[in-house]
């Protein structure tokens, strides 16, 4: 059993220094492979500190180790959001989960290492719930965007993501709190660990070594500039279906299209759809697709001075954001301003009736 931890358990830590290697070699321009970093840190950490005394190291030393592998869930979360988000960055929301996060398990595991805090083990069942809420949450992300995903290669990666998320977290957190429970030795948790990141990292570095460009190097341009890129002959007469659709009969602004029922009123089947906007039109997503026609949409009624004492939700809404959140994010994100500093800025706005139009801000 001992020669069999040492393979999986130092054959892991090898694998995941070849990932790091790999992607500081040839992914370090892709924000999500960046944010893998962390994560490789942190389950290096776990392994080294982990499983048989004979194999780990202990004392003292062990303690930095332990408390960096005890961020692992938080690294993994960051880690899937940027992978299925085009547009993911770290924010205030995601460093304040992180400090909950890390008050609320860092005590109990510092009491774990035997340091005198008994108080912190009534935080084991609140730890223990925010990690599965974490990781919950992150099946979620990746369960409910494939249907806007038009990467194919990214689509059939979500499923098999949340599948492995729910393994790991099964394995490390679940099956470590039942052994406790019923008494039984909580070593053979740490050792399915071991394979389980032995399988999955192989094929991490397999990933790698191929670096799906399709799946991740597009993350490096903003979603709100899209290259113009040339249209397949095959696909032409397609093409001009979809953007008289959009342009001349607004479907754009239809609340809650999908791409299912664009595909409908295209009378194309829905993969053929999916193909067509993301290679030949250049989207990653639905939602980019959708929004550059209604940011398009958003700013003539901004600039139209017989516009100027219309409010500028009700813009909003006409072409087709379904509240204000959204619409604020993606005209920012866009435009790098408010839609009222776009309005009052417009060389056609008369100076009267701007103010009629309060500001919106996101405070999201």
């Amino acid at each position: 059993m001992l020669v069999l931890e040492a393979l999986f358990r130092f054959g892991s830590i090898g694998i995941l220094l070849a990932i790091a290697i790999l992607i500081l070699r040839d992914g370090r321009h892709i924000p999500a492979l960046r944010l893998a970093l962390p994560l490789i840190i942190s389950m290096t950490c776990l392994f080294l500190s982990t499983g048989n005394e004979n194999l780990r190291i202990n004392g003292a030393a062990a303690v930095p180790l332990r408390l960096i592998d005890m961020l692992n869930f938080i690294f993994v979360w960051w880690f899937g959001l940027a992978l299925f988000d085009d547009d993911f960055k770290l924010g205030p929301r995601q460093w304040t989960v992180a400090a909950v996060f890390t008050a609320v398990v860092a005590p109990v595991r510092m009491a774990h290492l035997g340091f005198d805090l008994p108080w912190a083990y009534a935080l084991d069942i609140p730890s223990f719930c925010i990690t599965l809420a974490l990781m919950a949450h992150l099946a979620y992300r990746a369960v409910l965007g494939r249907k806007e995903d038009l990467v194919e290669s990214r689509r059939r990666l979500r499923v098999g993501f949340a599948v492995a998320i729910a393994l790991v977290v099964v394995t490390s957190t679940v099956t470590e709190r039942v052994a406790y429970a019923i008494g039984a030795d909580p070593y053979l948790s740490l050792f399915s660990t071991y394979i389980l990141t032995f399988m999955m990292g192989l094929w991490g570095v397999l990933w790698l070594t191929r670096l799906n460009q399709d799946a991740l190097a597009s993350q490096v341009l903003p979603q709100s500039i899209i290259a113009t890129t040339a249209i397949d002959p095959k696909d032409d007469e397609t093409h001009q279906a979809l953007v008289q659709i959009m342009e001349t009969q607004r479907a754009f602004a239809q609340h809650g299209l999908t791409i299912g029922g664009l595909a409908r009123q295209l009378e194309l089947p829905e993969h053929q759809l999916r193909v067509l906007i993301n290679r030949s039109m250049g989207y990653r997503n639905f939602s980019a697709f959708l929004n550059h026609y209604r940011l398009g949409e958003v700013k003539r009624a901004l600039a139209d001075p017989n516009k100027s004492r219309l409010p500028i939700l009700t813009i909003a809404l006409e072409a087709g954001f379904s509240s204000l959140a959204p619409f604020n994010r993606a005209f920012k994100a866009a435009f790098d301003m408010t839609p009222s500093d776009y309005r009052a800025q417009s060389p056609l706005m008369p100076d009267s009736g701007v103010a009629a139009t309060a500001d919106i801000t996101d405070h999201n």
